[in-house]
């Protein structure tokens, strides 16, 4: 893959009125916040983009703001669930289409491990900020695929 763009949902209720953690919506502000980074993301994402979406509210909720935006599809992923690992999540994403993006809408901790893993960065190095993109990219440099970062954007900017 090109590109891959790890978003973390926005903020949520701390309670769901379910006691579910799965039902956890989005609070004003999150859908503040899914609104500001759903309209970054639609200015400069590739058509090529593929979404994923965990199957939890609040992802579906901040996936939902990029919907109102364009014509994206986003396809709900049950290798994203809150009870996901990052070995998983790297499994089903990886491809060798070097013109793919994908966007995926998850959870911490499993974002910031599987960019920990991408980036070679020591164990718990990485936490992402609810409502926040991380936008990697690979290339090729001497017959190794790197990984880089390219843009980290948190919905206060």
């Amino acid at each position: 893959m090109a590109n891959l763009i790890l978003w973390r949902h926005a903020e949520a209720e701390i309670h769901s009125k379910s006691g579910a953690d799965f039902d956890r919506a989005l609070t004003k502000s999150g859908h503040k916040d899914a609104a500001k980074m759903a309209k970054w993301l639609n200015r400069l994402l590739p058509e090529n983009t593929t979404v994923y979406s965990s199957p939890a509210i609040r992802c579906l909720q901040t996936a939902a703001e990029l919907q109102a935006l364009s014509s994206i599809n986003v396809e709900v992923a049950d290798f994203l669930s809150v009870d996901s690992t990052p070995e998983m999540i790297a499994s089903q994403i990886n491809n060798d289409d070097s013109n793919q993006t994908i966007l995926i809408i998850g959870h911490q901790p499993n974002l910031g491990e599987l960019i920990t893993k991408l980036l070679g960065m020591n164990e718990g190095a990485c936490a992402v900020k609810k409502g926040s993109v991380w936008w990697l990219r690979q290339r090729m440099n001497e017959g190794v695929m790197q990984t880089y970062l390219y843009a980290v954007n948190p919905p206060h900017l």
